[in-house]
């Protein structure tokens, strides 16, 4: 059975990502780094957001901007959750996928 990342505590190597669509930050997000797509060399959840968006006919961009190594899921949020709440303080907002920040910091 793979080893799946969805509990807090489950150990890895992640990388996060954005995404631009049409030249426009879309999203920040985290992938498993250890499920790699071979076709693309990417991670697959990154290699399937790619793939979905393309299908919709956006013109997509996107760059990993770093690397986690043996690092816990709950560290790879923290990391992604950095990289959104330092885009909100200099734009004044949130990405359009990463919306869910905006709720998580009025609770």
């Amino acid at each position: 059975m793979p080893n799946h990342k969805n509990r807090n505590d489950a150990k890895g190597n992640f990388s996060i990502y954005k995404i631009f669509l049409n030249t426009i930050l879309f999203k920040f997000g985290k992938a498993d780094s250890d499920r790699i797509t071979a076709s693309s060399g990417l991670p697959t959840r990154l290699h399937q957001q790619i793939r979905k968006l393309v299908a919709q006919g956006f013109s997509v961009a996107f760059e990993i901007i770093t690397y986690l190594f043996s690092a816990t899921t709950k560290e790879a949020k923290n990391v992604e959750d950095e990289y959104v709440e330092n885009y909100k303080k200099e734009t004044g907002k949130y990405p359009a996928e990463n919306k869910q920040h905006q709720k998580k910091k009025k609770k």
